[in-house]
């Protein structure tokens, strides 16, 4: 379901590409004392070093004195301590559309740099951690080259985490990107600790198995050939379970631990092995270094941003178990090798310390901060709607006028929020604002809900009036009769939530049952339904799934009117 949404997300992004254009921004002149507000648009939220990163940026930009707010489609992760705001946007509705209005916005994947753009919101800066479109160019397909191709010309600002990315950024797609490094939380990652215990020394590797670039799989074969004779071990960290084939070839793995559980295996392990073929900064091999734990790693370019054979670690080729086996057997054969590599390690990682990092970060997104968006339209080129006391929140007035500044829609619509007796809150799109002079007539929406501005609306429609007065009858037949003849599915889709709902008022849950299972198989990805559906579970497990899957998914936002704020703990009150 969710692969199916993100899919859907980048083919309207893929749809959009050819109105893609180059961000025009203009100085301006920021106050020293105003609070800069940065936000980050994240792709996802899992376990990975790229998304500590950026975690490690928002809690230490937070202390250095900025706002900051990550915004994605998943929920909050537990895995990582978060202390800034975070944003969860339904993944019916493009990520950048739950961007709220701010001084800088942080695309940290290339697939949404035009989205964040046409937001029209903040100047967009581009962070680039390296993926298979900086390594592995060649394997990709026209489309996408010339897709991530157009992606990276148009924001003003890119900046990477080393200078064999900015490389290769150079290379293949012709802008400059500045380097701000990525560093250790030296109070996780430190000699002093407790240390991890087995039956007997182990080797240390991080990785999933189905990230083939880790390999995982060289780094098991090495280990198959000095195991033996070093009456040795290998644990494996990893973001996800593995399979119980490359299970069985090791003595121990850990899914998903903790940062303080991760520290102390670095400073149990013997060694620290990275297989990797491609990397734009190697964090794990810093952490190891940083815990006094000597490295053996392959000669990726990543690791090559700090690693010097010898000294600070020992490397070998990427894809050569043989030849891994051979240098992993050299470190711990010599106890002279091992001082070395520890000591040099610790002096490595005091280059890259977050201390240092976050002050030239935060410098550089002030200097991001005073320009703002030149955009193609002015205020007075529209009729607007509403007015600032509407507005659920009070910046979503900056977020839609910096929206119709760039956007080359004619007409634009926001979620309008009704409450309803006894269910959750409607949220229906209503035209805010109209071009003076219409064009095309291309429609547009920009998620900023506001109270209702015409307290009669819902009145004007079949049914609905039926239903606010309480005539439960007459209001299913006017929805039954509607959605009969509706051949548009999303508008299908909306008024069958009115058919449930009026079965529901009327106590006729069988039948309420068996149409919303109709409607469920209908329309998949819709919250909505699932939030009817867990009013009428009975079975306390299937009761907690179908909450769990409103949680996953959010708001039913492409629809013409859905539940609004439908995964609140109590979604019935009335919005504030």
């Amino acid at each position: 379901m969710i692969q199916t949404l993100r899919t859907n997300e980048f083919n309207r992004r893929l749809a959009r590409l050819p109105d893609a254009e180059k961000q025009l921004l203009t100085r301006i002149r920021r106050k020293e004392d105003d609070q800069l507000h940065i936000v980050y648009a994240m792709t996802h939220v899992g376990i990975s070093g790229g998304v500590k990163v950026i975690f490690e940026h928002a809690n230490r930009l937070k202390k250095a004195g900025a706002r900051v707010s990550l915004v994605s489609h998943f929920q909050k992760p537990s895995w990582f301590p978060i202390e800034t705001e975070y944003i969860q946007v339904p993944f019916d509705l493009d990520l950048a559309k739950g961007i709220p209005n701010c001084d800088v916005i942080v695309a940290t994947y290339w697939d949404h740099i035009q989205a964040c753009i046409e937001t029209g919101i903040a100047p967009v800066v581009y962070f680039e951690q390296g993926d298979f479109h900086l390594f592995d160019y060649d394997s990709m397909n026209g489309t996408l080259k010339n897709f991530i191709q157009r992606q990276l010309e148009i924001p003003p600002f890119i900046f990477t985490v080393s200078n064999q990315a900015s490389k290769q950024i150079v290379s293949i797609y012709g802008r400059e990107a500045k380097v701000i490094p990525n560093a250790v939380n030296e109070d996780i990652f430190t000699m002093n600790g407790g240390k991890e215990r087995g039956e007997r020394p182990y080797l240390l590797m991080v990785g999933a198995e189905s990230a083939k670039f880790k390999g995982i799989a060289d780094i098991i074969s090495a280990y198959e050939k000095v195991k033996s004779e070093f009456d040795i071990d290998l644990y494996w960290i990893t973001p996800e379970q593995p399979s119980e084939a490359m299970k069985k070839r090791v003595a121990k793995v850990f899914v998903g631990p903790t940062q303080q559980k991760i520290s102390s295996l670095y400073r149990g392990a013997s060694l620290y092995i990275c297989g990797s073929t491609y990397e734009s900064f190697s964090l794990p091999s810093l952490e190891a270094m940083a815990c006094g734990c000597p490295v053996v790693t392959t000669n990726n370019i990543g690791v090559l941003e700090y690693a010097v054979d010898q000294e600070n670690a020992v490397i070998c080729q990427m894809k050569d178990p043989v030849e891994m086996a051979e240098k992993m057997a050299c470190v711990l054969s010599s106890e002279e090798i091992q001082k070395r590599l520890t000591a040099n390690g610790l002096i490595t990682v005091e280059k890259y310390k977050w201390n240092t990092i976050i002050e030239e970060l935060l410098d550089f997104y002030k200097k991001v901060a005073a320009h703002k968006v030149k955009g193609q339209n002015r205020l007075s080129d529209w009729e607007i709607a509403v007015k600032a006391e509407y507005f659920l929140a009070k910046e979503d007035l900056a977020k839609l006028k910096s929206f119709l500044r760039v956007t080359s829609a004619d007409i634009v619509k926001a979620p309008v929020v009704y409450a309803v007796e006894k269910a959750p809150a409607i949220a229906r799109w209503e035209v805010v604002a109209c071009r003076k002079h219409v064009d095309e007539g291309i429609t547009e929406h920009c998620f900023t809900p506001l109270l209702p501005f015409n307290k009669l609306q819902l009145f004007n429609f079949p049914g609905y009036r039926s239903f606010l007065v309480k005539e439960y009858e007459n209001a299913l037949a006017e929805f039954q009769f509607l959605y009969d003849r509706e051949e548009i599915e999303k508008e299908k889709a909306a008024i069958g939530r009115w058919v449930i709902l009026s079965l529901l008022r009327l106590q006729r849950k069988q039948q309420a049952k068996k149409r919303l299972m109709e409607y469920i198989k209908q329309f998949p990805d819709h919250a909505d339904f699932y939030w009817l559906k867990s009013q009428l579970d009975e079975n306390a497990k299937e009761k907690a799934s179908s909450i769990e899957t409103v949680k996953l998914l959010g708001d039913a936002t492409s629809l013409p009117e859905f539940f609004y704020q439908v995964n609140r703990e109590n979604s019935a009150e009335k919005p504030t």
